[in-house]
């Protein structure tokens, strides 16, 4: 078990600053016996000397400098706590931020730059992952804020509406579908890449498959949407796939999307939070990552 408190860690801090245990003694408002007994209990907690003394002076030897550097950590994140905690605002502090791919790959970058420029201070916890994943960190309180795509309703979560990622099914112009069409007949005579089961992307997949009466669905899959992209883009196979996440290669030529007798329905796309967390600093990121998609011209604008 720790044998520090966190009187012993503001003494070391206040020593270190200003340079004597006399001064510390002045600022912490308390003895200085009762500054040198808590240098000495974290000393012995810590298995070493912390100070060098000259005199009334004192300065810290090479362990001492190592100390500081992560009592300096400690102090900070408790500032951060009781920021955090007395404003409710998760954008003071450390945000914790959830993410599906298809916003990570196309646009999560420019919107993570322009927070950081609103709030400089603030630290982001990303995490990238599936609807799945990320709405179970937020019922369990481990993300502040996730994008997703069709998050539904959900007790006690906030659902915001950004936009809307249209799907197609895209390949490799190299190895295009006759007349650029998308159809089970044509389609069968490819490969087949998918997210797996359960997934947006599969259930819709397997839907259309059916209402277009194609024959026995064969599907490859792959856990990562990044790397399901770039299968496609390689030409290895076709897919239904958002178009904002291989725009660039849609825009060179190197990526055809093709067109479908029946579209599929676009994802819709949105923020979701915790009802307790609701601040002024959530619905500044909210507002920034609607901008950040329909600026991009790869998302649509809700009707």
């Amino acid at each position: 078990m720790r044998r520090y408190s966190l009187a012993q860690i503001e003494a070391l801090a206040a020593i270190a600053k200003l340079g004597s245990f006399q001064a510390a003694a002045r600022h912490m408002n308390v003895t200085q016996p009762t500054v040198s007994l808590r240098v000495r209990e974290l000393e012995e907690a810590l298995g070493t000397k912390l100070f060098e003394r000259d005199g009334r002076a004192a300065k810290l030897n090479a362990e001492g400098t190592v100390a500081l550097h992560y009592t300096d950590e400690v102090l900070k994140l408790l500032d951060e706590l009781e920021t955090r905690l007395r404003t409710g605002d998760p954008l003071q502090g450390t945000l914790r931020v959830g993410s599906s791919e298809t916003i990570a790959i196309a646009v999560l970058p420019k919107i993570i730059t322009l927070l950081g420029e609103r709030y400089p201070r603030l630290k982001v916890e990303l995490t990238v992952s599936n609807s799945f994943v990320l709405l179970d960190g937020l019922a369990h309180n481990r993300l502040d804020l996730a994008i997703l795509a069709d998050p539904g309703h959900l007790a006690n979560i906030h659902v915001e509406p950004l936009a809307l990622a249209p799907l197609a099914w895209m390949g490799c112009r190299s190895v295009a579908l006759p007349d650029q069409f998308a159809d089970p007949t044509s389609l069968s005579q490819s490969t087949i890449l998918c997210m797996p089961e359960p997934s947006p992307l599969y259930e819709m997949m397997a839907n259309w498959w059916e209402r277009e009466g194609g024959p026995a669905l064969r599907v490859s899959t792959c856990n990562s949407l990044a790397m399901l992209a770039r299968l496609v883009a390689s030409g290895v196979g076709v897919g239904v796939l958002p178009t904002c996440i291989l725009r660039n290669e849609i825009q060179r030529g190197s990526v055809v999307s093709y067109r479908q007798e029946t579209p599929f329905r676009s994802l819709q796309i949105c923020a979701a939070y915790r009802n307790a967390h609701t601040s002024e600093g959530l619905e500044v990121l909210v507002s920034i990552a609607r901008r950040v998609m329909l600026d991009s011209r790869y998302f649509e604008r809700l009707e």
